[in-house]
């Protein structure tokens, strides 16, 4: 129960992201109590007379301090001590007001919107009681919620600042696994189902050579994109629809020699794609090729892959019979780091088992 009120109040955060860092967040609880011995060098039994007035002055510093390990209970407890002084007639609640505004902000920048704006709203009724309590000027409201208003906000700009990097992240490293599971693995798959077959013939032997240089080459292409290669024309290519059909083709030859029945189809036309769709097209095949030799059984009923393209773009359709092979390869991520590929660059993927037949349908828009 506490692990699901934990998820339900405090949004996830980046260790890496600075604020949430222990040595930035002490250099603020430095510069928050140097500024509030600062205000109260010279006055502080004023500003904090006899011994309850000293525990507060205390526990503030304490929590400013604890606020460095401990950011949200600190400034809860921080903002609870302030909402009591202000309602208090004898100590004056602007005495702590850069704990506070400290405190505002890290609710502003750790918890979930919706908690982070519950916390703001009982600032401001405590503020607006006060006023009236005490018959202040309203100006004096106005000008405390501007700057509750103005840190709390500088908390949710730094939120929103830290989702970016975790989202920029979070997609550089899709890129990356996306680029080694294109790279390999559906050559480790057919390398291991051709090493199953027990076959020691000269063909055989021949098709393992010609994948493992096949996933040699792809690795050294995803380390050469990965580490920031190119070159000055890269996306300045075209291709057309016979370069996918000659991929299309050496792929479902491997494939047939493996054991696998099945058709591939194609539609050509006289119309020219991008690089990068020409690369996601292969991408495509490719993981449509390895989900035939992942989850289809050897001599069972044929597979089906259609291969059309137009102006507009490229569509892929591949149906296999689903079997119960017992050498059936485990499953990996390459239908759902294609389907996130896919959707960044405009397309669309839908896949699934329908019966005993698994589909996959795929589109591939021409320029992206």
């Amino acid at each position: 129960m506490l692990d699901r009120l934990h998820r339900a109040v405090l949004r996830p955060t980046d260790a890496s992201f600075f604020l949430n860092r222990k040595r930035y967040r002490a250099i603020i609880c430095c510069v928050c109590i140097g500024i509030s011995l600062f205000e109260w060098y010279g006055i502080f039994d004023q500003l904090f007379p006899g011994t309850m007035g000293l525990l507060i002055a205390v526990e503030y510093l304490l929590l400013l301090a604890v606020s460095v390990f401990f950011p949200v209970p600190a400034s809860l407890i921080c903002l609870i001590t302030y909402v009591a002084l202000l309602l208090s007639p004898t100590y004056a609640a602007a005495n702590i007001v850069w704990g506070m505004l400290l405190s505002l902000f890290y609710t502003a920048f750790y918890l979930r919107r919706w908690a982070s704006i519950g916390v703001l709203c009982m600032v401001f009724v405590a503020e607006l009681v006060e006023t009236k309590l005490f018959q202040d000027p309203i100006d004096s409201f106005i000008g405390a919620a501007s700057g509750d208003i103005f840190v709390f906000c500088i908390g949710v700009l730094l939120a929103t600042e830290e989702r970016t990097v975790q989202a920029k992240q979070m997609e550089h490293n899709l890129q990356i696994a996306s680029s080694l599971h294109s790279a390999i693995t559906s050559e480790l798959s057919s390398i291991i189902l051709m090493a199953r077959s027990g076959s020691k013939d000269d063909d055989t032997l021949k098709h393992i050579e010609t994948v493992a240089q096949l996933g040699l080459d792809n690795m050294h292409s995803a380390i050469h994109t990965l580490s920031g290669g190119g070159g000055d024309n890269a996306g300045a290519l075209r291709y057309g629809m016979e370069d996918i059909e000659r991929y299309a083709k050496a792929l479902d030859h491997d494939v047939h020699a493996m054991g696998f029945a099945g058709h591939l189809s194609t539609q050509p036309e006289d119309f020219s794609i991008s690089e990068g769709a020409f690369s996601l097209a292969r991408l495509c095949i490719k993981e449509c090729y390895a989900n035939i030799a992942r989850h289809m059984a050897k001599g069972s009923d044929e597979y089906d892959i259609a291969i059309s393209g137009s102006e507009r773009g490229i569509r892929i359709t591949e149906t296999n019979p689903s079997s119960d092979n017992p050498d059936e390869l485990v499953s990996g991520f390459g239908l759902s780091l294609l389907e996130h590929q896919l959707e960044a660059s405009g397309g669309t993927m839908s896949y699934g088992l329908s019966g005993k037949t698994w589909r996959i349908e795929i589109h591939i828009p021409s320029g992206c």
